[in-house]
């Protein structure tokens, strides 16, 4: 059986990290790639590729139903948080119109998760350590907060993705301009030691359950894993597992923690695929693949068995003819 997968916001990295798992997989697949930009690579990668409106349009929803509908699109796998959004909320009405079905998490959960500020909640309420943090909005709680706890300070956008916008304090100087310059801030501890930092993905299957998890001791660059190393004998996932359970969580979800003196302490969840999507099939672990066997195959995940390695990360050329850019500016359109 032939599944026709659309992945969203081609032109950018996580949908090529999503392209590349899924053409690591054995299944007979038709990648369809859409863009809201005719200039992104993901478009003239995949065997089709369509120009449609930005996520914020009034009719972005609409042309990708009728986009799954010309494509007979079987699953949606989200390239960017800010389509998924809008696609988590009406993904009920897209499959509905489509029999798409879209790889995502309830936006309520999205929301939760998103929100630096009610994630640390979320850790609390359910028995889990995390970073001591505070809303700079209350003078009288940031200055106690400042007394007990010592430079340097993490201060990022309460609902930023990622290390985008974010800024290490290590002075008063540096904390003012952090928390002048960001969106709605929240301040954090900084978690030592800081070459101890795991990204753990987690697959969550349709009844919120954790089935598979991989971990990786990470070095960022550029805002994604850049170098790691795969753990398949650490704690760390069953521990992650542990923290999603009543997250509400569906899909591929990811946990960014440090290893302290404290033991683990987890300062993000993501509830989409990850920056190491396409490196994660070479250690047994697809999310891609499962993604497929699980939403439109109705299987049951089995837990793969995950051999150790070592991931490095390099830049990538993509090659396309002037007349192909030409094709997809102007008719909005390329494939085959």
């Amino acid at each position: 059986m032939k599944v026709n997968v659309l992945i969203t916001g081609a032109a950018g990295n996580q949908a090529h990290f999503i392209w590349r798992a899924l053409k690591a997989s054995d299944l007979n697949l038709r990648i369809i790639g859409c863009n809201y930009d005719h200039n992104g690579a993901g478009l003239f990668q995949s065997d089709a590729g369509y120009v449609v409106p930005a996520a914020k349009d009034s009719s972005y929803v609409s042309k990708i139903i009728d986009l799954c509908n010309l494509e007979r699109v079987q699953i949606i796998m989200v390239g960017n948080m800010a389509e998924m959004r809008v696609l988590s909320e009406h993904r009920d009405f897209i499959l509905q119109q489509s029999g798409a079905v879209v790889v995502t998490s309830p936006v309520d959960v999205l929301t939760r998760m998103e929100d630096k500020w009610q994630l640390t909640k979320y850790l609390q309420s359910e028995g889990f350590d995390h970073p001591r943090s505070v809303l700079p909005g209350d003078e009288e709680v940031l200055s106690k907060f400042l007394d007990e706890v010592l430079f340097p300070y993490v201060v990022k956008e309460r609902f930023g993705a990622g290390s985008r916008n974010l800024a290490i304090a290590r002075t008063k100087k540096e904390l003012d301009f952090a928390l002048d310059s960001l969106n709605e801030p929240i301040l954090q501890e900084y978690l030592y030691p800081d070459d101890q930092e795991y990204t753990v993905g987690v697959f969550m299957n349709i009844r919120s359950e954790p089935v598979a998890s991989i971990v990786m001791k990470r070095e960022l660059n550029l805002g994604m894993t850049w170098k790691a190393q795969v753990l398949p004998d650490s704690e760390l996932g069953a521990y992650c597992e542990r923290v999603l359970e009543r997250s509400g969580c569906i899909g591929p979800c990811n946990v960014q923690l440090r290893l302290t003196k404290r033991g683990p302490i987890v300062f993000e969840v993501n509830p989409r695929f990850s920056t190491t999507t396409s490196a994660r099939p070479y250690f047994g672990y697809n999310d891609a693949e499962m993604c497929i066997r699980h939403f439109v195959f109705n299987e049951e995940i089995h837990r793969p068995v995950i051999r150790g390695g070592r991931l490095f990360r390099i830049v990538e050329d993509v090659f396309v003819e002037d007349a192909d850019f030409e094709r997809v500016r102007t008719a909005g359109f390329i494939g085959r």
